[in-house]
C-alpha cells in the first residue's frame, strides 16, 4: 500500500518565535578577522621555525650508488639510521616534481660525508647518475682540508674502484675503502667508526682552532669569502687594492682550513664568490692566484673579478602594491632582519597587510631577491649574526670584527643598501650585540636625493648550556 505524503510549507517566522537564535553565539566581523590573522601568524612563525631547523639540521651522510644495488644500498641505510645517522638517499628525499639536480647537487655540498657505493654492475655502466654524483664529489673532494676524511669508498663485491683524478696527482684507488661483501658486521662497523671519529675529530680541531684563535693579533684585519654552497672563510690580509677593474689582494692565512681553501682556489674549485672588505662587498671570479713562499713564509697573491652579471639582478624600480608600505619601509625590514635578527611577526605592520596572501608576499619581499641566479644561500630568512657568535663567542673583539663583515656583504649583495655609511657593533654580553647602523639606498630618480636608513637596537645572540 503505498503511502502519501502531504507536503506542508515550512513556516520561518513562526519557527524563528519558537527558536529564537542565541546572540551570544554571533560574533563581529573584526573579532573574526583577528582570529585569522592570528591563525596565520602561528603558522608562518612555525613555518620560519621549521625552516631554520631544517637548515640546522642539514647535516648528513650521502650514499651514491646504481639502480642494480639498491636493495643492499637500502640495508646500508637501516644499518646507519638505526645508529642515529642522518643519510640522504635519493628516493626517501626527493619528491615527486623536484628539481632533482639541484637537490642532489645541494645534498652533496652540505652533507657531513659522501659515500660511494662500487660494484661490478656500477663500474659496467657508462652513463649513471652515480656518474654525475661522483664528478660533483671529486670536485668537492679538491677543496676540502686533506686531513678531515669526506669521501668513504664501499665495495659492494669484489670490483675495481675507479681510476678517477682527485688531484695533486692521486685518483680514487688512492682512498682507503670499506668490504661490505666479506664481513658485513665488520664492514658496517669500520664504516660506523670512520664517521664517529671524523666527527669527534672535527670537533676537537674546532676547539683547537678557537684556542688558538685567542693568542693571535685581535688588530689583524681580514677579508670575508662566502662561497654558494654556504660557507664562509676570513682571512688575514697584508694589501687590499680594489679598483674600478679588479681587485688585488695579499693573503696570509692561519690555518690549515684557510689554506685548504685558497689551495681550491688555485686549482679553480669556485667558479663564483662573494667577497667583503671593509664596507663594500661584490660577486667576484677568481681570475688569478699564486702561492709565494720565501723566507720560510708563505702569503697569497689573489686577482679577483667583479662578476657585472650580478648588476642584472638589481632591485626593480616599480613600486610593489603592499598596503600601507613603501618599498624603503621593506627595505628597512630587511635591514633589520639581517643586523637585528627581527621577524615579519613580531613588527605591527605584520597586521596592517589585510590578507594572508599580502602576509606572504610581504615576507618574500623582506627576504629579498638575493643573487638567486648563483644559487646560493644568502638569503634573509635570519640573521647570520647568531650563528657566528657561536663559532667565535670565545674571541670576542674577533666576534665583533666578523660580525660586521659578514654584516656588511649581507646587506650589500641583497641590494639591501648601495652605501653603508655607519655600522658599529658592540657586545654587550654573552646574549646581546648593540647595533647602531645607517645605509643609503640606491638613486633611482637624479632629482631626489637616496633615502637613507637608520636604525639601532640589540641583536639576540644564542644562549649557551
Amino acid at each position: 500500500m503505498d503511502t502519501l505524503t502531504e507536503e506542508v510549507e515550512f513556516d520561518y517566522e513562526a519557527y524563528t518565535r519558537e527558536h529564537p537564535p542565541d546572540l551570544s553565539k554571533f560574533r563581529r566581523s573584526s573579532e573574526v578577522r583577528q582570529e585569522r590573522r592570528v591563525a596565520f601568524r602561528a603558522k608562518l612563525v612555525n613555518h620560519v621555525n621549521m625552516e631554520l631547523k631544517r637548515a640546522r639540521e642539514m647535516q648528513h651522510v650521502f650514499i651514491s650508488y646504481c639502480h642494480e644495488n639498491m636493495s643492499i644500498v637500502d640495508r646500508i641505510y637501516g644499518e646507519l639510521t638505526s645508529r642515529g645517522i642522518k643519510v640522504w638517499l635519493d628516493r626517501n628525499e626527493l619528491i615527486p616534481g623536484a628539481a632533482w639536480k639541484q637537490a642532489v647537487q645541494q645534498a652533496i655540498h652540505q652533507g657531513d660525508f659522501f659515500i660511494a657505493c662500487f660494484s661490478k654492475a656500477s663500474i659496467a655502466r657508462d652513463q649513471t647518475y652515480m656518474s654525475e654524483e661522483l664528478s660533483l664529489a671529486v670536485k668537492k673532494l679538491r677543496e676540502r682540508p686533506f686531513d678531515r676524511v669526506w669521501f668513504i669508498l664501499v665495495r659492494l663485491d669484489e670490483c675495481d674502484i675507479p681510476d678517477i683524478d682527485i688531484g695533486d696527482g692521486e685518483t680514487l684507488r688512492d682512498l682507503h675503502y670499506v668490504d661490505l661483501y666479506k664481513e658485513w658486521e665488520t664492514g658496517i662497523q669500520d664504516l660506523v667508526k670512520i664517521i664517529a671519529v671524523t666527527q669527534k675529530s672535527s670537533v676537537s680541531t674546532d676547539s683547537e682552532n678557537n684556542r688558538a684563535d685567542t693568542l693571535t693579533d685581535e688588530s689583524n684585519k681580514c677579508v670575508l669569502f662566502h662561497s654558494v654552497e654556504g660557507r664562509h672563510y676570513f682571512v688575514p690580509f697584508q694589501k687590499v687594492r680594489w679598483d674600478s677593474k679588479e681587485i688585488s689582494l695579499t693573503l696570509c692565512p692561519t690555518s690549515s682550513e684557510q689554506t685548504a681553501f685558497l689551495c681550491s682556489l688555485r686549482k679553480g674549485g669556485h667558479d663564483v664568490l662573494a667577497f667583503a672588505h671593509e664596507e663594500d662587498a661584490a660577486w667576484v671570479k677568481p681570475r688569478e692566484v699564486a702561492q709565494i713562499s720565501t723566507e720560510g713564509r708563505t702569503v697569497w697573491e689573489i686577482v679577483l673579478k667583479e662578476d657585472t652579471t650580478g648588476k642584472a639582478f638589481k632591485p626593480r624600480t616599480e613600486a610593489v602594491d603592499f598596503k600601507n608600505l613603501t618599498p624603503d619601509q621593506i627595505a628597512c625590514m630587511r635591514a633589520k632582519r639581517l643586523l637585528l635578527d627581527e621577524k615579519l611577526e613580531t613588527t605591527d605592520l605584520f597586521l596592517t597587510q589585510p590578507t594572508v596572501f599580502n602576509q606572504m608576499l610581504l615576507e618574500t619581499a623582506i627576504r629579498g631577491e638575493l643573487s638567486s641566479q648563483y644559487g646560493n644561500r644568502l638569503q634573509a630568512l635570519t640573521s647570520p649574526i647568531p650563528e657566528l657568535y657561536l663559532q667565535f663567542r670565545n674571541t670576542p673583539e674577533r666576534f665583533k670584527k666578523f660580525a660586521r663583515l659578514i654584516s656588511v656583504l649581507y646587506l650589500k649583495l641583497s641590494n639591501t643598501v648601495e652605501d653603508i655609511l655607519q655600522l658599529d657593533v658592540e657586545l654587550i654580553n654573552s646574549t646581546e650585540l648593540k647595533v647602531k647602523f645607517k645605509g643609503q639606498q640606491l638613486q633611482f630618480d637624479i632629482n631626489e636625493d637616496p633615502v637613507l636608513l637608520e636604525f639601532d637596537g640589540i641583536c639576540p645572540l644564542s644562549k649557551q648550556d
